[in-house]
């Protein structure tokens, strides 16, 4: 298949223009959706400019207004000080008061960008099937299995991120042709979500291969080592322990990826790694838009790795978000002769006033002598072989193998230049193991959807439990972030708000 995942413009153009025709319904602003859509969908080209587009969609949800950072991150204590107030609410003082962060950040209430992406997958999958053979330059069963194995991976992502987010999904599986008439639809379970994701991991996996065509591809397209990854991360969710691992094993025995050296730890995020799994492109270059703004400016959709930095990685930017160093000094043992080398990758000024998170920090000057118009040209990593052998550590701890477990934690240690974990007690090698991934993924939006999972937000025992999220408020399904029910039910009147907010929360 040719290289397509830079089409990102022209497909967001296209993109633009079927926003402006399509229904305002949340659930179907389908991006090519148009009044001449049967024109556009009649070649190779088009097929994969409408993956590209599905991409480019994607990275816009989660980028809007550092979403993914608030989610994953900020819930879970990880940053102390905000660039502004609003986002300051998050925090223990504030019991995390999701509900204060909208009037600065409206798109972390509203789905409809994931919806959107849902949407161009759906088109997708309605679409290309119907291609007529003769038009594809390259073999076109292939490159139709490929196309399709990509969108149904890219759906079941926005359904995992929904569900985890927001909770109780509407679940839309077909391509509008008259969205404005569509009949509104109530949310399903999460359950329901989580099933949906298999499914269509399941159906990817049928269709994608290990193996990339082009160098160019890797980790920024989806593969099949990208669907078992999420589907360990999503039989985890659903406690079915033995799935997980299994799911895990097939990407580390037949994906290829391999840990970074502790010594360049960094790499991992400047793109491409050969520890990386999926990632969303975001690499600087003069003739694409992929990169984020690395200076202080008024486009959150385009400086979302700059809230991070300040002097001396963006010349003349003020701090934005400010490290918790309570959190760090509990998690790492700054204080060890033999120290993690991720410390020094993750972090800098921990003996300052502010500290800074600097795994996004490999920052470029359009103009280099003057240091002016910075970018930085990082990926965002959504899924590691780190993270895989963490999730196969406490996937396998769950079915009673310790050995197993200490195994693959130990894996991780030794390329942070740590000691082997001793066994002491199950439960002191969960929250070990829960502890290495917050070590280990700090500032990779994950970290608070793990605690909800397993539990240990809120276990008094785990030492880094999170104080402002009461036991009642997580047995109520406080976890979850609140919908904007202005905005989206009138596109939908079946929508419900998440029971926390629609009584004690609010």
């Amino acid at each position: 298949m040719k290289k397509y995942i830079n089409k990102y413009i022209i497909a967001i153009i296209i993109c633009g223009v079927g926003l402006i025709t399509s229904c305002k319904k949340y659930i179907n602003e389908g991006p090519i959706d148009t009044p001449t859509d049967n024109n556009f969908w009649t070649s190779e080209r088009a097929a994969e400019s409408g993956l590209a587009g599905a991409y480019g969609l994607l990275r816009t949800a989660l980028t809007n207004g550092q979403a993914y950072f608030i989610f994953g991150d900020a819930t879970a204590n990880e940053f102390s000080a905000y660039e502004n107030f609003e986002l300051g609410s998050l925090s223990s003082i504030n019991q995390w008061n999701f509900n204060y962060v909208p009037y600065r950040e409206p798109i972390l209430h509203n789905w409809t960008s994931f919806y959107q992406v849902i949407s161009q997958c759906n088109l997708i999958l309605s679409k290309v099937p119907n291609i007529a053979a003769a038009n594809f330059q390259d073999d076109p069963v292939a490159t139709k299995n490929q196309i399709m194995g990509e969108a149904y991976f890219i759906r079941a992502y926005c359904y995992y991120y929904i569900t985890q987010v927001w909770g109780e999904p509407v679940i839309v599986t077909q391509a509008y042709t008259d969205p404005i008439n569509a009949k509104p639809i109530a949310r399903s379970k999460d359950a329901d979500g989580f099933n949906q994701v298999v499914s269509d991991l399941k159906k990817s996996a049928s269709l994608l291969s290990y193996n990339y065509s082009n160098a160019s591809q890797v980790a920024v397209q989806a593969g099949k080592g990208s669907v078992f990854a999420l589907l360990s991360k999503v039989y985890m969710w659903q406690k079915q322990y033995q799935l997980a691992s299994a799911a895990a094993d097939s990407v580390i025995q037949h994906g290829g990826y391999s840990l970074e050296t502790g010594a360049n730890f960094s790499h991992i995020f400047k793109g491409q790694s050969p520890e990386s799994i999926f990632e969303i492109n975001m690499i600087y270059s003069p003739n694409q838009n992929e990169a984020q703004r690395g200076d202080a400016t008024n486009d959150n959709n385009n400086n979302v790795f700059s809230v991070f930095l300040g002097d001396p990685f963006v010349k003349g930017k003020s701090y934005g978000w400010s490290v918790n160093k309570d959190l760090v000094n509990s998690l790492y043992d700054t204080t060890a002769s033999k120290k993690d080398v991720r410390i020094k990758s993750t972090f800098y000024g921990l003996q300052s006033a502010r500290t800074l998170m600097v795994k996004y920090a490999n920052v470029i000057y359009q103009n280099p002598q003057q240091q002016t118009l910075p970018f930085v040209s990082n990926n965002m990593v959504v899924l590691r072989l780190a993270d895989i052998f963490l999730l196969k550590a406490e996937a396998d701890l769950n079915q009673g193998n310790t050995g197993s477990a200490l195994m693959y934690l130990n894996r991780v240690r030794q390329r942070a230049g740590l000691d082997p974990y001793v066994f002491t007690s199950q439960n002191d090698l969960l929250y070990t193991i829960m502890d290495e991934r917050g070590r280990e993924l700090y500032g990779e939006g994950q970290w608070y959807f793990d605690l909800v999972r397993s539990g240990l937000i809120t276990n008094p025992n785990y030492d880094n439990s999170i104080d402002g999220y009461l036991p009642n408020r997580i047995t109520n399904r406080g976890y979850l972030w609140p919908l904007d029910l202005r905005t989206l039910l009138p596109q939908d009147p079946l929508l419900t708000q998440n029971a926390w907010w629609a009584s004690a929360g609010q």
